[in-house]
């Protein structure tokens, strides 16, 4: 079998995408099922049409500026074209009036977006019969729950997990989705809403200690690299 060509986006980010980028590079790389290249310049490496073509997977960390008009017209040639889209947890954020992006994105943080304390919940899996969530069950993790975020555009999307937003902690009092797939054109999409990194303040050992619990958590794991298999390919052979 193949290898996963997969290019990770990333260089900007409210979030310290330094520790999370390679995180997820080893991930997806400790696999064997994957190829991992990773790019801290994504407007000026998507602007070589040329070069996106060798990847079948493009994974976002990425939230910051707007690109180049050429990279986010390659991105979306990309995606449309049958390539595979994969971002967690703060990539919804950028590119806002980017159509292209705003469609194929099931949820986007925009203005009223937000999320509550961050703390332990329970994440249910709501589609078991998808194959990113078949075979796994419910589970609790320790994260940034968002919430409120906009469906921009009538771009049909598949909810295979949430999390109640309790409004002990701050939330909405409601369900919120945490694991969404959707196609745009030949292309498939997967949204994880968790896997909050904050910077450390070394002179705090419980930040430190706490700051990456929530990509070191299992189910947040398995569902990310279920979930990259799965737009790359249409199948999940990863258990």
């Amino acid at each position: 079998m193949d290898k996963i060509r997969t290019l990770i986006l990333t260089g900007q980010n409210m979030h310290e995408w330094k520790r999370s980028a390679p995180f997820c590079w080893l991930l997806l790389q400790n696999t064997g099922r994957f190829d991992v290249t990773l790019t801290t310049n994504p407007s000026e490496t998507l602007e070589d049409a040329g070069k996106i073509k060798e990847f079948s997977l493009l994974f976002s960390d990425y939230a910051g500026p707007d690109w180049s008009p050429a990279a986010k017209e390659n991105m979306e040639a990309f995606v449309a074209g049958g390539g595979g889209l994969a971002l967690f947890h703060a990539a919804c954020i950028p590119f806002k009036g980017w159509k292209a992006f705003e469609t194929m994105v099931p949820f986007l943080w925009r203005e009223e977006g937000g999320h509550g304390t961050f703390h332990e919940f329970l994440v249910t899996i709501t589609d078991r019969d998808h194959p990113i969530t078949r075979g796994l069950g419910d589970t609790r993790t320790t994260d940034e729950l968002y919430h409120r975020m906009a469906h921009v555009y009538d771009n049909p999307y598949r909810v295979l997990a949430t999390a109640f937003a309790s409004l002990a902690e701050k939330g909405t009092g409601r369900d919120e989705p945490m694991i969404i797939v959707s196609e745009f054109g030949k292309g498939r999409v997967f949204q994880q809403m968790l896997g909050h990194v904050w910077e450390r303040d070394p002179e705090k050992p419980d930040d430190v200690a706490l700051s990456m619990i929530s990509l070191e958590n299992p189910f947040f794991q398995r569902t990310l690299i279920r979930g990259c298999e799965w737009a790359a390919t249409g199948t999940v052979t990863v258990e």
